[in-house]
């Protein structure tokens, strides 16, 4: 019986080229659900286990996941790149990409393996005892928490660390940003959210006036605006469809959006929102075209010293994000302003079903979509 490999990927708060059809399915499998996961988290622990892959195995990771081509070196350079730009300016955003491999002591990682984790990924080795699995499990756990800042507890299930498990690879990437223009807490109030043409729930509606970087596309019927983070070059961008109705449209005409937006005064009402979401990503990849890692066929004979076989046996991907009123200090002089306003030139109003995405110019670090805040 082949050894099973474990991996295990979340997320809290440079994207490959498949992360928007993994997108794609992900949100067609939860239509009515909000949504909210992480192109990086999932391409970097997946490149971490493609190091250690070979053969047929290596070449359909490679193709399915749209991967570069030529040399894993390439993969290895652009995340030892990413990872050194990540911590950003003081006063900004905190963004965080923390990677470690837990192997079972009864194995050894390959010392070449070990070695470009380390040095690309940023990643730790860290021998541990399936002897007993909720021993284990708590001690990842407990990693987990001090990574994501207490946001993602009970990770991995105890039951599931048993004494077939080789390895497990573990990537989390935590965000946390403060507005540059932030929402007065004192001026949000409930107001009806359309969840639906015939359904309508009350939430804290946040707003405020403000310039931001805003237009409306007639051709993919929807309303863009963009909310820039403090001292960063990190934003929110949300995709407000027309029709209470037309998000699921919408999410397929917007993939690859990078029309330019235009500065212009702008009334934003954005509900309260938190997002806490959890899948299991293998049959998603597996319609991507990643099915030899699953199978007992799989090739990760670069991943042991041993050359033990190993097939990947789960792919959990949970992730949380938060969006309230923090931001500038300034907030109270904005808010201000829009309690001495009656009409505005252009109004932004989230009140049905959004898409959104928090990037940079080069990264998406977010996805998601809020159909019920």
């Amino acid at each position: 019986m082949n050894n099973l490999l474990a991996l295990i990927l979340w997320v809290t708060c440079v994207a490959c080229q498949a992360s928007e059809e993994v997108y794609q399915l992900l949100a067609k499998s939860h239509a009515n659900e909000n949504l909210i996961v992480s192109p990086l988290s999932i391409e970097a622990a997946l490149s971490m286990v493609y190091m250690g892959a070979g053969g047929s195995t290596a070449r359909e990771m490679q193709s399915a996941l749209k991967l570069p081509s030529g040399e894993k070196q390439e993969v290895a350079r652009k995340y030892k790149a990413l990872l050194a730009t990540l911590p950003g300016r003081e006063g900004g955003p905190t963004l965080k990409l923390a990677n470690r491999i837990y192997v079972n002591d009864q194995y050894t990682l390959s010392p070449g393996y070990n070695q470009v984790v380390r040095e690309a990924f940023q990643a730790e080795a860290e021998l541990i005892s399936l002897a007993n699995g909720p021993a284990a499990a708590a001690g990842i756990n407990q990693w987990v928490l001090g990574q994501t800042d207490g946001k993602i507890k009970n990770m991995i299930d105890p039951s599931s660390m048993t004494s077939d498990v080789q390895a497990v690879l573990l990537n989390a990437i935590y965000f946390r940003g403060q507005w540059e223009s932030g929402f007065d807490p004192q001026r949000t109030r409930n107001s009806d959210f359309h969840v639906s043409p015939d359904k309508s729930v009350s939430v804290p509606m946040m707003m405020q006036l403000g310039n931001f970087r805003t237009d409306y596309f007639h051709d993919l019927g929807c309303q863009v605006v963009e909310l820039p983070y403090r001292n960063s070059n990190l934003s929110m961008t949300i995709f407000l469809p027309r029709d209470v109705a037309g998000l699921s449209a919408l999410e397929e005409k917007i993939v690859g959006f990078s029309r330019p937006l235009k500065l212009q005064e702008v009334f934003v009402k954005l509900p309260r929102f938190k997002i806490e979401f959890h899948d299991e990503l293998k049959d998603t990849l597996e319609k991507l075209g990643v099915h030899e890692l699953f199978s007992d066929r799989a090739d990760l004979s670069g991943l042991f010293a041993d050359k033990s076989d190993g097939k990947l046996s789960q792919v959990a991907h949970k992730a949380y994000l938060e969006v309230n009123e923090e931001g500038a200090e300034a907030a109270a002089a904005t808010s201000a302003v829009v309690s001495n306003r009656s009409g505005f030139s252009v109004s932004f109003i989230a009140d049905h079903p959004f898409a959104f995405v928090i990037h940079d110019g080069d990264t998406i670090y977010f996805q998601g979509r809020v159909v019920n805040p």
